[in-house]
């Protein structure tokens, strides 16, 4: 829940509003899923990681509360690399198969 000062300050999920907007970038990229490639949407979080986005239909306050998860860290299991251009495999999963 949210205090009333994060609101007066513009935070959320203890981050700024602005540094979530900063330090996150949606993309589209091909992922390689257990049922075969799917275009999904992404992100790149501080320019170098690669996270799949899996809550796409979530807008607004909340969205933000789920971006700054992604900069805390609290989402590698949904870590990316990018092998090829625009094609892209999990990177945990990707470690068990060899």
């Amino acid at each position: 829940m949210r205090s009333p000062i994060d609101v007066l300050l513009g935070r959320v999920g203890g981050l700024t509003k602005m540094e979530i907007a900063r330090r996150t970038v949606p993309c589209y990229k091909h992922v390689l899923e257990k049922d075969g490639e799917k275009l999904a949407l992404c992100m790149l979080v501080d320019s170098s990681k690669l996270y799949r986005f899996a809550f796409e239909d979530v807008k607004g306050m909340r969205s933000l509360e789920v971006k700054a998860r992604y900069l805390r860290g609290e989402m590698e299991h949904l870590r990316l690399r990018e092998f090829q251009p625009g094609l892209c495999r999990y990177v945990e999963r990707a470690d068990k198969a060899v």
